[in-house]
C-alpha cells in the first residue's frame, strides 16, 4: 500500500518538493490539495467563484454525491474527496487554475479506488482541459479535454489497467497505460504535460515508467486552454473512488 503523502496546503498557495525534485521548490497551482481546510461536503461542493474544488457538472442530484470523507480509508486516516458512482448520474470535482497553463507542468494525485460498475467498465476519469460550450461545466464535453485518463475491471479479479485516450481515439481504442494496478489501494499518478507539443506522459509511482501520449483531440482540434482539472464519475462510466493529494507544479 502507498503511503498517503498530507500536504499541509492552506487557502494560500503552498510549496512542494517532491516533484520538482531534491534542492529544488515549485509553487503548487492548487489550493487545499489535500482536502484539510474544507470542513464538510457542502463546502466542497459549493462554488465560491474564486479558486477551489467545487462539483461542476450540476446534473441534478449527483452533485450530492460528492461527499468529503473524513473516515480511514486504506491507511489514509485525513481528509479527502469521495466520488460515489451512480449508473444515473454525472459528478465532477474540479478546480480552476489562476491562470491559463501554457507551458509544461506535472500534476500528480493519489486515488483509491472502492468499485468499477461492470455495466461500461470504466471510470474514476481525470481530465486537463478547460470551459467551451458553457454548458456542463469544465471538462464536460470532448472539446474541452486534453488529458482524457480513466480506470477500467482488469480481467483479474481485484485488480485495473489504467488507461488513455489518445487523439480522436473511441473507447475501443484506447490506450492502455498501466495493467494489473491494485483495486482498493492508494495509487500516485503522476502527470507531465507538455502543451505547446499537444502531449503528455504519465506513471503509477512505484509500479511503472513513463508511458507517453497524444493530448485527446476532438474534430481533429485539441482545446485552447487548459485551464481546469477535474474528476469524475458518468452515468455512462460509474464507479466509486477517493482522491487526496493533488498537486499541480510547474517545470
Amino acid at each position: 500500500m502507498l503511503p498517503s503523502r498530507s500536504l499541509c496546503c492552506s487557502l494560500a498557495l503552498c510549496l512542494v518538493t517532491s516533484v520538482a525534485g531534491p534542492g529544488s521548490a515549485a509553487a503548487d497551482l492548487i489550493v487545499d490539495g489535500d482536502f484539510e481546510s474544507c470542513r464538510k461536503g457542502a463546502e466542497l461542493r459549493r462554488d465560491a467563484k474564486g479558486q477551489d474544488w467545487y462539483e461542476s457538472r450540476r446534473d441534478g442530484d449527483g452533485r450530492g454525491l460528492l461527499k468529503l470523507s473524513t473516515r480511514s480509508i486504506g491507511g489514509n486516516d485525513t481528509r479527502k474527496a469521495m466520488i460515489k458512482g451512480d449508473v444515473d448520474l454525472n459528478t465532477y470535482l474540479s478546480q480552476r487554475f489562476p491562470e491559463d497553463l501554457t507551458e509544461g507542468f506535472v500534476v500528480r494525485y493519489d486515488i483509491f479506488i472502492r468499485e468499477i460498475f461492470p455495466d461500461d467498465n470504466r471510470s474514476a476519469f481525470f481530465f486537463l482541459g478547460g470551459i467551451k460550450d458553457k454548458k456542463g461545466g469544465p471538462n464536460s464535453t470532448a472539446s474541452e479535454r486534453f488529458v482524457f485518463l480513466g480506470f477500467e475491471n482488469a480481467d483479474e479479479e481485484g485488480k485495473l489497467n489504467l488507461f488513455a485516450r489518445e487523439g480522436k481515439s473511441g473507447w475501443g481504442d484506447r490506450t492502455v497505460a498501466a495493467t494489473g494496478l491494485p483495486r482498493e489501494t492508494w495509487l500516485t499518478i503522476i502527470v507531465r504535460v507538455h502543451p505547446e507539443d499537444c502531449i503528455y506522459e504519465v506513471q503509477v509511482a512505484g509500479a511503472t515508467d513513463w508511458v507517453p501520449l497524444d493530448c485527446f483531440k476532438h474534430k481533429g482540434k485539441s482545446p485552447k486552454e487548459l485551464t481546469h482539472l477535474s474528476f469524475a464519475s458518468w452515468n455512462d462510466g460509474a464507479g466509486t473512488f477517493y482522491v487526496d493529494n493533488v498537486s499541480v507544479t510547474t517545470e
